[in-house]
């Protein structure tokens, strides 16, 4: 599965140069592997220990397209502080502190809302009334979650950093990485519902 999805994460890099189509398979390729990324999360909070196979597709818009689109309002949901602090307020009148405490904010409140639209299955669960009580009920075991998901982020940052202007095997370094960073993510959040199912009480 890591070889696999290594593989698809490369392409996707390298066909977005290709004119139009390219943009549209990157996108697709992009598409599958969030895909992949929801069905780590629920068949690791359902109770696997195996690694899933990647999902089969008979619904474009159900299997591909409307994960992927999960994703992106769940990021800019959680995110949007930020976002609307850094875009809306001048540079030179920005307060570093209150930007790192916003960016903080979505760093632990983006997993857990995903978590929420993954399991519960419906958009509306990204909903504060949602995430917040369910931070607070997971306890510490999300604390530490959010803390690897922050080493594994620089990790990953850094590695790039290091591989940046390799043509070919830096692609494929990267992508390697990327995927075993967003497995592994999947798995944290699946075991953290699992483990915690009770006191978050979503079902």
């Amino acid at each position: 599965m890591l070889l696999i999805g290594a593989i698809l994460s490369a392409l996707s890099e390298w066909v977005q140069f290709a004119p139009m189509f390219g943009v549209i398979a990157s996108l697709i390729l992009g598409a599958y592997l969030i895909a992949t990324y929801f069905e780590i999360i629920e068949t690791t909070a359902t109770g696997s220990n195996e690694a899933p196979m990647f999902p089969n597709v008979s619904n474009v818009w159900e299997d591909l397209v409307w994960p992927m689109l999960k994703s992106v309002i769940v990021f800019f949901a959680s995110f949007a502080p930020v976002l609307i602090y850094t875009y809306g307020v001048d540079e030179a009148h920005q307060q570093k502190g209150l930007v790192f405490a916003l960016l903080g904010f979505g760093a632990i409140y983006f997993p857990m809302a995903m978590m929420a639209v993954v399991v519960l299955g419906y958009l509306g669960a990204i909903s504060p009334h949602i995430v917040f009580p369910a931070i607070i009920r997971a306890g510490g075991l999300y604390w530490l979650a959010v803390f690897l998901f922050a080493l594994l982020f620089m990790f990953e940052m850094f590695l790039g950093g290091l591989v940046a202007g390799i043509p070919i095997a830096g692609t494929l370094i990267m992508a390697a990485v990327g995927i075993i960073v967003m497995m592994l993510n999947g798995r944290i959040l699946g075991i953290i519902y699992r483990e915690r199912r009770e006191e978050m009480g979503w079902i």
